[in-house]
C-alpha cells in the first residue's frame, strides 16, 4: 500500500515519541517488492526512533515507493503488549 508524504510524517511523529517513552527501540524499513537498489541496502539496519530515515529514501529510483516503517518494540513495549503483534498500522 503507497502512503501518502503526510501519512510518512504522521508515523515517523508517532515513532519519536514512542522512541522517547521507551516503548519504541528502533524501525526496521521494510522494502517494497519492486524496491530500489537504496532501499536494498536498508535491509538489517536498525535504526533509533529519533533518527527514522524519511521514506521513499533521497536515493531512491523508483517513482512510486513501497517501503515502509517497520517498529521494533521495547521490552517495555513487550510487556505491555503480551501475545498481541507491534503493526506499524
Amino acid at each position: 500500500m503507497h502512503k501518502t508524504p503526510a501519512q510518512i510524517a504522521r508515523s515517523r511523529r508517532a515513532f519519536q515519541i514512542l522512541h522517547r517513552l521507551g516503548l519504541l527501540r528502533g524501525v526496521h524499513i521494510s522494502v517494497g517488492l519492486d524496491a530500489c537498489e537504496a532501499a536494498h541496502l536498508q535491509i538489517g539496519i536498525e535504526y533509533p526512533g529519533y533518527t527514522v530515515p524519511r521514506l521513499p529514501l533521497t536515493q531512491c529510483t523508483r517513482g512510486h515507493c513501497e517501503c515502509q516503517y517497520k517498529p521494533i518494540g521495547s521490552e517495555q513495549m513487550r510487556r505491555l503488549y503480551v501475545g498481541k503483534p507491534l503493526s506499524p498500522n
